[in-house]
Formats: structure tokens, sequence, C-alpha cells
């Protein structure tokens, strides 16, 4: 068995502080309008918030926060504006509803322990969303394994375009939807005598074969359902020139934009 080294173990250690730091800034957000009215009222004398200014940030930076809680959750997935609308709205109450419930549990004397406790509650809150969001996102999909995302090439049963039947390749993901991914499909096949595949470089996802590889391209993609995915992960990233000519020149299904 492999020893953890004291760098990786660093590492580790410094992105838990990062993450911690994170949720207890979106705590902080989420939590801004129990704790700052709090803040002000314990002044002397006590202070009110007051015009449009005051107002658009204590409600405002709650709702950039719980937008970006869900944004984040639904990052390389097919979710829709309205869902994620409604998923940040839903953010928005319960991170409320647990910095007044932290608020009603502990009522120390001290401001900076009360809004401790607020906004721990209301990353807490936060973080649990995202991962309920993240798995109901990912349901149907074996254990370890996790939804494919736009510019990962993976390891599918693709169906053929021309014909019946499928055959497992590499391909590389254009879009999630809820039930399948739309790909284009990679072959080993020479196809430079074809205008509808481009060379694709084999840096950033094969670094063991050596073939050449070309993917399709101006080809409306192909639906591969989640269970016809033979790893769990993906193999590598396009290569970003590549990418970014099946961005432009792939049309998006018809079926897609309902």
């Amino acid at each position: 068995m492999a020893r953890r080294t004291n760098t990786s173990c660093l590492g580790m250690a410094f992105k838990g502080y990062l993450l911690l730091n994170l949720w207890t800034a979106v705590g902080y957000a989420l939590a801004l309008p129990v704790t700052l009215p709090d803040l002000m009222a314990s002044q002397d004398p006590p202070l009110h918030v007051r015009g449009p200014v005051q107002y658009a940030v204590l409600y405002g930076v709650p709702v950039v926060a719980a937008a970006g809680v869900a944004l984040f959750a639904a990052r390389r997935r097919s979710v829709a504006p309205w869902a994620v609308v409604a998923r940040a709205a839903a953010l928005l109450v319960l991170g409320r509803i647990a910095a007044h419930w932290a608020a009603a549990r502990f009522d120390a004397p001290e401001w900076s322990a009360r809004a401790t406790v607020q906004c721990g509650a209301a990353g807490l809150t936060a973080y649990l969303c995202l991962v309920v969001l993240r798995r109901w996102d990912d349901r149907g999909l074996p254990s370890g394994s996790r939804r494919p995302g736009p510019g990962e090439v993976w390891h599918a049963v693709v169906p053929f375009r021309d014909n019946e039947g499928s055959k497992e390749r590499y391909c590389v993901v254009m879009r999630s939807r809820p039930h399948y991914v739309e790909v284009l499909k990679i072959t080993s096949q020479n196809k430079d005598h074809r205008d509808d595949h481009i060379r694709m470089p084999n840096h950033g996802w094969d670094l063991t074969s050596g073939k050449e590889h070309w993917v399709e391209i101006g080809l409306e993609p192909l639906r591969v359902p989640y269970q016809n995915f033979t790893d769990g992960r993906p193999k590598g990233r396009c290569p970003r020139p590549v990418w970014r000519r099946l961005r432009a020149e792939s049309p998006v299904p018809a079926a897609s934009n309902v």
C-alpha cells in the first residue's frame, strides 16, 4: 500500500482549510439578513437599516450566494433555468431558517459569538443542500460514478450513425441531459479524406495508445443513455482547439431545445 507523503497531507489540509473558509463565507452571506440587523441593534444608540442601498446589500448578497451554490450544484449537468432559480430560492429560505434557528438556540451576549453560530448553521445548510442536489442529479448512476460533462472524453457504447447496432468507443461529450448524454464519436480509422471529421490530438486524454484519432464535426450529436458508459470517470479533456471547433459547428438537436 502506498504511504501518504507529508506533502499530500499538507495539500489535503490546505484544501480543507479553503473549503471551510468558502462555506463560512457562503453561510455569512446567507445569514446576513439575520446577523446584520442584530449587529446594528446592539449599537448605542441602536441603528436601523435604511435606504435602498442598504436594503439592496442586506437582501441582495444572500440571493447572489444562493444562486452561486445552485449554479455550482448544476455544474456539468443539464438543469433547466427555472430549476436553478427554484433551487436558489429554496436554499435562500433554508439558509434563513437555519440562521434564525441558531439565533434562538444560541443567545450569547457577544454579537460575534452569535453571528459565528448563525453563519455556521447557514453554511452547513448550504453544504448539505449541495450534497443532496448532486446526489439527486446523479440518481440512477452506478456507485462511484458521476455524470459526464461537456468537453470530456469518455468510453461508452455508442450507436452507429448509419445503421442499427452500437460499438464501444471513445466519444466527446457535448451536452448532458436528464436521461442521456449527447456525444460525438471518436475513431482511430483515418478520416482525413472526409469533411465531417477532424484530427484530434491525443494529449489530455489518451497518453498510452499512440494511435491517431479523428472526431466527428458538424454532425448532430448521438444520444447515449447513462447506463451505456463503461467507466465511472472520464478519460480526460478534449483538446481546447478541437473543443472550440466542435462547439462552434455542432448543431443542437431540435428535441433538446424544449
